[in-house]
């Protein structure tokens, strides 16, 4: 089954009522859950008050035909179950939230998994990393799997490899080619404005995730990347410049063809440590796979590297592709 895994939208209000009124919405969910009713697209928008980026979305999953599909909102499943004159019907379920502890590198951490369960796998999974050593400093991500439907998945593939001739090699301030070798491309509006919309719209719960100190959200950069064979990006962080201060949050999306025809690639997410009154990388570390439909967020500051990919055919359309960017604040 596909599963969308939807955070509610973050509302901020003054109003005493605003409670009570949650309160009664969850109920009427609930009443819907145990008396097993189908809802529409439109009603269950209604019901869940969604944004109609995400209705968008499920239309067109009714639209695709995949076989089954769901979403989460808040500790219930909405799950597509019918298809009637062009029209999807969906069936709200509850289900629990599930807390884990695993270990990093052989060392205790503390991992906050708001998941899916399902059978021998992990998805739609968001991650907090909680610094539990008082000298190295771990860094933090969050990570969330099946971030496209399937349908803006295969559109933005499509998209990627026709517009190979107008990828350029990527630079750095250095101007050193065995720093950072890929190539990027700046002007892609019809799934730039996409990526941007959809991290508007989660960065403040994935900011909370990470325990990041609040700001009010300025700028949302975005760009497309692809990595051949024999691209990387060497360590460094993601705001060390005058002009780059005001990042605050990195996201990486990853996307490729399937079968997968690259190794390497994964991106390596340094912990930290003060040295002589500075924060410097540590040795240990996250290696976060370049899994396709996959997204990524960590704080700028966090010293990262791209490992060298190996693509055998040197095909353009056989590349890492990602559209990353940076949330900066105002």
């Amino acid at each position: 089954m596909q599963t969308k895994h939807l955070k509610s939208k973050i509302i901020s209000e003054d109003n005493s009522d605003f409670l009570d009124r949650l309160v009664h919405q969850l109920d009427k969910v609930k009443h819907i859950a145990e008396s097993g009713f189908w809802l529409s697209t439109d009603e269950i928008g209604v019901l869940l008050n969604l944004e109609s980026i995400f209705i968008d979305t499920l239309d067109l999953e009714v639209n695709s035909q995949t076989k089954s599909y769901s979403f989460f909102w808040r500790n219930f499943e909405c799950v597509l179950v019918d298809r009637q004159l062009k029209k999807g019907f969906w069936e709200i379920r509850n289900r629990k939230q599930v807390l884990q502890n695993t270990n990093n590198h052989q060392s205790p951490e503390n991992h906050l998994s708001i998941q899916d369960p399902k059978p021998s796998t992990i998805n739609e999974t968001i991650t907090l990393k909680i610094p539990t050593d008082a000298e190295i400093i771990p860094s933090p991500y969050a990570l969330i799997e099946d971030f496209l439907s399937p349908t803006q998945l295969k559109e933005l593939l499509h998209y990627s490899i026709n517009k190979q001739p107008e990828f350029i090699p990527t630079s750095n301030s250095a101007n050193d080619p065995n720093y950072r070798r890929s190539f990027f491309l700046s002007n892609f509006p019809e799934f730039s404005e996409l990526m941007i919309g959809l991290i508007r719209k989660i960065a403040p719960q994935i900011i909370t995730h990470l325990d990041i100190k609040k700001f009010t959200i300025g700028q949302i950069e975005s760009q497309m990347t692809a990595h051949n064979h024999g691209n990387f990006y060497k360590v460094h962080n993601d705001n060390g410049s005058p002009d780059s201060a005001t990042r605050v949050l990195t996201y990486v999306y990853y996307y490729h063809r399937q079968p997968k025809s690259f190794t390497g690639g994964e991106l390596v997410i340094y912990d930290s440590k003060i040295e002589n009154g500075y924060s410097v990388s540590a040795k240990s570390h996250k290696v976060i796979q370049p899994t396709n439909n996959t997204i990524v967020f960590f704080p700028s500051q966090c010293m990262h590297e791209v490992l060298p990919v190996s693509c055998p055919t040197e095909y353009f359309a056989d590349s890492r592709f990602t559209i990353n960017g940076w949330v900066r604040h105002v």
